[in-house]
């Protein structure tokens, strides 16, 4: 039985569709590995295997949503480490600003798979934006993460 709030299990769900690019329901090892690729996540081909094997419990060599969902389940009660946010945080914001406008964020869930129109993106950012400047800093990016 899952932990996850509707709305955890929704996001975990649009997660999923992102890396299941052709839409069969299950993420291969070359759909994990594209989509590594697109956010210029270095991985071998051993990363991916190793990432595979962790994911897919039944040894299908396909990661299916519930088995997607069981790994990442973890990561919404994990805390991150500070270097980890900053990692994450320096991955979105492409012009090393110090903020993620929502250009930036735009670009990057583009290259995830995901178009998204202009005021949605607005909306993402202003959900996020505690000061109101129409853009996200590293302190609001860590609120967002734990």
């Amino acid at each position: 039985m899952s932990n996850l709030t509707r709305t955890q299990e929704k996001e975990l769900k649009e997660a999923f569709d992102i890396f299941d690019r052709d839409h069969s329901g299950s993420i291969s090892a070359r759909e994990l590995k594209a989509v590594f690729k697109n956010l210029e996540i270095s991985a071998s081909d051993q990363d991916i295997k190793n990432a595979m094997k962790q994911m897919d419990i039944n040894n299908d060599g396909e990661i299916s949503f519930s088995e997607f969902s069981r790994v990442m389940e973890a990561q919404f009660y994990r805390k991150y480490t500070h270097e980890e946010i900053r990692a994450a945080f320096d991955h979105f914001d492409k012009d090393k600003s110090g903020y993620i406008s929502a250009d930036e964020l735009r670009m990057t869930l583009s290259k995830m798979g995901k178009t998204f129109r202009k005021d949605e993106v607005d909306k993402m950012i202003k959900s996020i934006d505690k000061d109101g400047d129409g853009r996200i800093s590293i302190n609001e990016f860590m609120d967002l993460l734990n």
